[in-house]
């Protein structure tokens, strides 16, 4: 049988809070995002996830149980000639990982009314960075920068 037969992704929802929290520590945590985030930011990030503005989240279960979460921002490019969806985070619990949950993560978003998807991934992580190639995802020859007002 198909190890990814029973994986499924919902919107997240308030019940979802907990479970999100506890993972978004871990995904901080564990070098897999460039620096660790504040409580205050975590929970002032949440309010966006609920109201769906400008990203999705997604609680990824496997079986009844929650196996991880996906964060997806959608914005328009010319570039590629309209909506592209953004992994801002794609977390995988470290029991279900090596389950293929993570190509799945990948085939629901792509699966959508995107034209691309973009993604980044810190240098070191290179178990994700070997999915993302794995996959069809190429590396930019683009330096990529950011500026924090707040």
């Amino acid at each position: 049988m198909e190890k990814t037969k029973n994986v499924n992704f919902r919107k997240m929802t308030e019940c979802d809070r907990d479970a999100y929290f506890e993972m978004s520590r871990d995904f901080y945590g564990c070098g897999a995002a460039h620096e660790p985030i504040s409580e205050e930011s975590r929970r002032s990030f949440w309010k966006e996830i609920l109201s769906g503005k400008l990203i999705s989240g997604y609680i990824i279960e496997y079986g009844a149980d929650t196996a991880g979460y996906a964060l997806v921002a959608y914005y328009a490019s010319q570039e590629y000639g309209g909506k592209i969806a953004l992994f801002d985070e794609l977390y995988i619990s470290p029991q279900y990982r090596g389950l293929g949950i993570g190509k799945k993560a990948f085939e629901f978003v792509e699966a959508g009314d995107v034209v691309a998807c973009r993604l980044e991934a810190e240098p070191k992580n290179e178990r994700a960075i070997k999915l993302y190639k794995s996959i069809g995802y190429e590396e930019f020859d683009y330096v990529q920068m950011s500026k924090k007002i707040k």
